[in-house]
């Protein structure tokens, strides 16, 4: 009898620990599933040939944003100055940094960078003129304070999570322009500007945002319906 009380016993403990066991396992999973829900990738890749873009009003008018260096140290900056096109039997973006940016440590430091193009909006041109007029030195956290929200590549790349439009590039050639090649009507930009370097990537992933998929509504069972 004694024997046969113990043997319940044990049986009950075991399912209790298991139980216990189980709730645990339970909510790490819960857990992990909303993680894995929060970073589902959100992001396309496109053959560069794909690109649909108009250079001049992507820079010029629209701006874009700079960023380079990794999860331990990066920074961001607006350019309204760049190049998309071939060179060298490559696809490549040009962009160009004035020595007097901290982000130029940094294009030099490392072998990529990206470009980031982001929705028409006023907060993100209010972003986008922040970090342009705001230097790393005097605002360390310049990204987040301007509120954009920065991942990473899977070759480790800073890009902006509000983009809607990403360009990823390996760095294959940098110079320094010569104040004295330059046209005259160009060389009085840099009496109080540091001089221009510029930075040739070649293009290695290009990420867009899906298009959102808009289901078509039967105009007929909708008549029905009001009728």
């Amino acid at each position: 009898m004694v024997r046969r009380i113990s043997l319940i016993l044990m049986v009950v403990l075991s399912a209790v620990m298991l139980s216990s066991c189980g709730g645990k396992h339970g909510s790490r999973k819960h857990k992990g599933a909303d993680s894995l829900a929060v970073a589902a990738p959100v992001w396309e890749k496109m053959d560069p040939m794909d690109l649909e873009l108009k250079p001049i009003k992507a820079f010029a008018r629209d701006w874009m944003a700079l960023a380079t260096g990794n999860h331990k140290s990066m920074n961001s900056m607006t350019i309204s100055w760049g190049t998309i096109g071939e060179l060298w039997g490559k696809n490549v973006v040009i962009v160009y940094v004035s020595s007097d940016r901290a982000s130029k440590k940094l294009m030099d430091k490392n072998n990529y960078f990206t470009v980031s193009a982001f929705p028409d909006t006023r907060e993100f041109r209010e972003a986008l003129s922040y970090i342009g007029s705001h230097s790393m030195t005097e605002d360390p956290n310049k990204t987040e304070t301007a509120g954009l929200k920065v991942e990473y590549s899977s070759l480790g790349n800073p890009m902006f999570s509000d983009a809607d439009l990403v360009i990823e590039c390996k760095k294959i050639y940098s110079d320094e322009f010569k104040k004295s090649l330059m046209p005259d009507d160009v060389r009085h930009l840099y009496d109080d500007l540091g001089v221009h370097t510029f930075y040739i990537g070649e293009i290695v992933n290009i990420y867009t945002k899906p298009t959102p998929v808009v289901e078509e509504i039967d105009e007929s069972e909708t008549t029905e319906q009001e009728q």
